[in-house]
């Protein structure tokens, strides 16, 4: 069995999970923040969530494409650096 949302499409069960989750720490008095890839996921997570959506994060999947090198030097940010 698949379940399907109102708009007919599979449900992730994962991210439905995380979404009651965030509902639950939101009517708990946390303020939320949500990452979308695309504009259907901000129209999504405004209707969901409304006016307790404290911010809304608009991050394409092309920017997460980009490898970072083979190799990372450390840098030492000296006795105060964190």
């Amino acid at each position: 069995m698949i379940e399907r949302s109102a708009a007919g499409a599979p449900v992730d069960s994962g991210q439905e999970l995380e979404l009651r989750r965030m509902e639950w720490f939101i009517s708990l008095g946390f303020k939320a923040l949500f990452a979308v890839a695309g504009d259907s996921e901000i129209a999504a997570a405004e209707k969901r969530f409304g006016s307790h959506l404290d911010e809304l994060i608009h991050l394409p999947a092309e920017a997460l494409t980009p490898r970072t090198s083979e190799e990372t030097e450390l840098v030492s940010l000296g006795q105060h650096g964190s």
